[in-house]
């Protein structure tokens, strides 16, 4: 690869390497293209990205974006899932993908932002609910004492009506 190429594809790793929220590094030796190519257009669904790239090109661009302390886990054919948003969606995605494909896939550790990550811990993140689905169970959770509250104090006046609906039906019926 000519040095000017190599500057162009160690910038864009820096750039995308520094914006991103969490990454995942996969092997992916062995594995057909076409498992490749659905993998990218499962990831690109879900606003995440693949980059396979030479070691020593992630290792530059990883020490210009300042999180020197991935350098020593790049050994191999590595390839790196990039999110931007949601931190469990990368070790999500990719881990169902593998799963579900039975591709010869195997995850190799990742970053949430400046910490490496061990493949246990990836796997523990790729379990934890999305972002989304996290608020949803928070503003759930302070709904339900108020909702609760709310029915407590409605109870006793509504018990008033129903009294109240009783008698004048009895009085009507006389």
């Amino acid at each position: 690869m000519k040095k000017g190429l190599k500057k162009g594809v160690i910038s864009e790793l820096k750039e995308a390497i520094g914006k991103s929220t969490a990454g995942v590094v996969t092997t992916y030796q062995g594995v057909p293209t076409p498992e490749i190519v659905n993998l990218r257009h499962k990831l690109r669904d879900s606003k995440l990205e693949l980059k396979v790239v030479k070691n020593t090109m992630v290792r530059r661009a990883a020490n210009e974006a300042g999180k020197e302390f991935m350098n020593s886990h790049f050994d191999g054919p590595l390839a790196m899932v990039l999110g931007y948003g949601d931190v469990s969606a990368p070790a999500r995605v990719l881990t169902q993908y593998i799963a579900s494909s039975g591709v010869g896939m195997k995850v190799g550790g990742g970053f949430l932002s400046d910490r490496w990550l061990t493949p246990a811990e990836i796997g523990t993140l790729a379990t934890l609910p999305s972002h989304s689905e996290l608020i949803s169970k928070v503003l759930g959770g302070l709904q339900s004492p108020i909702a609760g509250l709310v029915q407590s104090l409605s109870s006793p006046i509504m018990g008033i009506v129903y009294a109240l609906n009783a008698r004048i039906q009895q009085m009507e019926g006389k």
